[in-house]
């Protein structure tokens, strides 16, 4: 399988293991946590080895020339090229670029941001999993917030069907659907018979506007009332 259909499966698949994940004025360093453990439960599920904190497969060179680069995140798997990743919540060009040698080197890569915009562009094969969020600053810290996988469940929820906006006789709320009126068959002066009765009062028998049997030769209510 070629290496960047595999990085965009891999990311697409932690992209949807992260979605339920969210909190509200959170510090950097504890979202920089929960996500990184996002990563490390999601590897641990589906069988791999996860380790944090590993060095470079690409062989790298980290800060100091005689220590090598880290990973945030490496997932082991039987049979397939290693996951990197790497956690950011800004666009760091360091990160770009070790991803970058990483899928050369055989790995595939994602890199999971969080935070602010993107700006850098995202180097072919590595994936993107990006994790929108909401910053403010509270009594001089800069904290974060994420309510959207919140919001996008309230946004696909179903929306319940219209109902007719008249009530029944016991006072509860019609169950009927309406016609374009908002009224049903039933409540809708327009389809009812309409003829005056005895009392003087309104016939309300649903015929679909004709005049029901026992009004066929009654005169018409003039005053038929309406439902506001």
């Amino acid at each position: 399988m070629d290496l960047a259909l595999r990085s965009s499966r891999a990311a697409e698949s932690l992209t949807k293991w992260l979605a339920p994940l969210s909190f509200t004025d959170w510090s950097a360093p504890r979202v920089t946590t929960a996500l990184t453990q996002g990563v490390v439960d999601w590897g641990v599920a589906h069988g791999w080895r996860v380790r944090r904190e590993v060095p470079s497969i690409a062989g790298l060179p980290g800060a100091h020339p005689d220590r090598p680069g880290y990973l945030d995140v490496v997932c082991e798997r039987l049979g397939a090229p290693p996951i990197a990743v790497e956690i950011d919540r800004t666009d760091k060009q360091w990160s770009s670029r070790k991803l970058l040698c990483e899928a050369d080197a055989g790995a595939v890569a994602v890199w999971v941001r969080w935070g602010s915009p993107r700006t850098w562009i995202v180097p072919h094969p590595v994936a993107l999993v990006d994790i929108p969020t909401i910053r403010r600053r509270v009594a001089g810290r800069v904290l974060y917030s994420r309510a959207e996988a919140h919001m996008a469940v309230a946004a696909t929820a179903p929306t319940p069907p219209p109902r007719c906006r008249a009530t029944t006789r016991k006072g509860a709320p019609c169950p009927i659907d309406p016609r374009p009126s908002g009224l049903c068959h039933v409540h809708d002066p327009a389809v009812q018979c309409g003829a005056r009765k005895k009392n003087g009062q309104r016939c309300g028998n649903a015929t679909g506007g004709a005049r029901c049997a026992a009004h066929q030769n009654s005169p018409m209510y003039d005053d038929a009332p309406t439902l506001l």
